[in-house]
């Protein structure tokens, strides 16, 4: 075995090769959710302008932390509603 040649095709060459498909994977995914949306958008009749507009709020308010923050307060909240009305908690 050379000790001056790096050695290759191991564990972390396997794994950055898995992180940046699946990173590549994920962008193709998100385009094409994107695009599948900008399509129901003119079908509803909206223009191409309104659509990408519809479609940059959207992307601000709910890929926010804040507002995920906000939804998972809300599905705790939802739960601890449920869990009263059902008398698994005490008032």
């Amino acid at each position: 075995m050379n000790m001056n040649t790096p050695f290759s095709g191991g564990f972390a060459d396997y794994h950055e090769s898995s992180v940046e498909r699946a990173e590549q994977k994920q962008a193709i995914t998100g385009v094409a959710q994107e695009q599948i949306m900008l399509d129901y958008l003119l079908d509803m009749g909206f223009t191409w302008e309104e659509s990408v507009r519809l479609a940059d709020v959207r992307e601000h308010l709910y890929e926010g932390s804040e507002m995920r923050e906000r939804l998972a307060s809300d599905y705790r909240m939802e739960f601890a509603r449920w869990l009263l009305e059902h008398g698994e908690i005490g008032a």
